[in-house]
């Protein structure tokens, strides 16, 4: 038989995902120097998708 949580563990939980969500933002939207976290993703994801399509266009 489950319990529904109180009201004060609803509005803690509703706290910490806050807080986790401002750490994810600051870490991932906030660029540390010349560029972000996404910005090197994206650069990444990027060139990584160029080398794979060279690759497949070369002949057999």
């Amino acid at each position: 038989m489950s319990r529904k949580p109180s009201s004060a563990a609803q509005g803690q939980a509703l706290a910490e995902y806050l807080v986790a969500l401002l750490v994810l933002t600051m870490l991932f939207g906030i660029a540390a120097g010349d560029d972000s976290v996404i910005d090197t993703l994206l650069t990444a994801v990027e060139t990584a998708f160029s080398r794979l399509s060279t690759f497949l266009s070369l002949p057999l």
